[in-house]
């Protein structure tokens, strides 16, 4: 198991937890200085020379995403703008954007810790890394390149899209690591099928690196097969980040035990979303982090909205930071459908345990004389013949899941939208 940093990556978390009282200090006093936190802290009560242990650590206020926007664009800035090197932000396309400045020591210590996330997951200097993630704003891209050009990979900075060259390039330069959202994974294993590539023996793809929007373990394990990285003897790494905090932060390791998040830059909570209390280790709760070490931007306690599992045990690579174990939604994923709480990671859970059924499904809830409705549409596989039985057998496993009635409703292959980033699996049609 090779290491980056590995003094830094199996810390005693005892060791890792005086470093993060230290660095929350420091950074409670950094954002101090800015109005809005100021504000925020004083109406709670809170100075910063009051955080004298971990646990005084609760009485900051959180911050939320609704924060960041109405902040927009440098509203939360805590450092020195004369030190700032770059901007990036998200979409902004249902609403204003979430912004993100930093400085060049911000940007070390980011490529830093993608460096350490590439070699857990078994990036090695030799490899050929065909990086598909978008450039420009979206902090994806740069986030990995950069990192990667640390480790010393060949980069082929490709962006995201021309499925087409993205095969013929794989094929020209021979491949050997892919990066990209786990919907485009997908697609391009698709492509490769129709145009009649094989990718265990005409590609040479052993690891992916894809991350963006969440990936089930289902959807992880068709990816693994259809681009071939088990079979070359390595897999898929499942990749977590946000915006709010600097962008792409945490992987997989070889050992696919859980994403790792690096406690000597970022706090890790996992709180009751309703009582905004600590959970037990090992049960489900938000996710909320603080960024520790960024000198531009830091966000502290950041409610991420991520329904998640964390184990703070070590990992078997010998790593010991906390590692989110499972994703169970977002809080604002969720739709409530005739009372009922529905998350989408729910119906792709049922639909990819089955073969018989591709990747592309599409969730739509309506209204029908008062009452709401729910309808997924789904594309059989080429291959597969499925008949009335096989979708009444999947409404019923549908209805245990939700626990509401979900209508499925088959539809040909090919018919629903392919996507080269995040997918949109709800069509919402119910009266605003």
């Amino acid at each position: 198991m090779a290491f980056y940093e590995q003094e830094w990556e199996t810390m005693p978390l005892e060791k890792l937890a005086a470093i993060q009282l230290e660095k929350f200090k420091q950074q409670a006093r950094r954002v101090y200085k800015n109005p809005f936190f100021k504000a925020r802290f004083d109406q709670t009560g809170i100075h910063p020379e009051d955080i004298k242990t971990l646990d005084d650590i609760k009485g900051v206020p959180f911050v939320v995403k609704k924060d960041l926007r109405e902040c927009y664009p440098l509203g939360l800035l805590s450092g020195n703008w004369d030190d700032v090197v770059r901007v990036h932000m998200t979409s902004g396309t249902t609403g204003v954007p979430v912004a993100m400045v930093y400085t060049k020591n911000d940007l070390r210590v980011w490529s830093r810790l993608m460096a350490r996330n590439f070699t857990a997951g078994g990036l090695k200097k030799g490899d050929i890394v065909q990086q598909a993630h978008g450039y420009g704003l979206f902090t994806g891209g740069f986030g990995f390149h950069y990192a990667l050009e640390e480790i010393g990979a060949k980069v082929i900075p490709t962006g995201a899209g021309g499925t087409e060259r993205q095969l013929r390039l794989m094929q020209e330069w021979g491949t050997t690591v892919f990066t990209g959202t786990p919907t485009y994974a997908v697609y391009i294993g698709e492509a490769a099928r129709e145009k009649g590539i094989d990718p265990v023996k005409d590609l040479k793809l052993r690891l992916g690196f894809h991350g963006g929007e969440p990936c089930s373990d289902e959807m992880r394990a068709r990816i693994n097969e259809r681009l071939g990285y088990t079979a070359h003897g390595g897999g898929m790494r499942r990749v977590y980040g946000l915006t709010e905090m600097g962008g792409p932060m945490a992987m997989d390791c070889e050992y696919v035990a859980g994403i790792h998040i690096w406690a000597d830059h970022y706090l890790v909570e996992v709180l009751d979303p309703e009582t905004l209390q600590d959970v037990p280790p090992g049960k489900p709760g938000e996710l909320v982090l603080s960024n520790l070490s960024f000198e531009a931007m830091p966000i502290l306690r950041y409610r991420t909205g991520d329904r998640v599992i964390v184990d703070y045990a070590p990992c078997p690579c010998g790593r010991t930071h906390p590692r989110i174990v499972k994703f169970l939604g977002r809080v604002d994923d969720m739709l409530l459908v005739s009372g009922t709480n529905v998350f989408p990671s729910q119906i792709e859970y049922v639909l990819l345990r089955h073969p018989e059924l591709s990747e592309n499904w599409l969730l739509v809830v309506g209204e029908k004389k008062g009452l709401h409705t729910l309808e997924v549409l789904v594309e059989p596989m080429p291959e597969a013949e499925l008949n009335e039985q096989f979708t009444a057998e999947l409404e019923k496993e549908l209805h245990a899941s939700l626990e509401i009635r979900c209508k499925v409703t088959l539809v040909p292959y090919g018919s629903l939208q392919r996507f080269e980033g995040k997918a949109v699996r709800v069509l919402d049609k119910r009266g605003k």
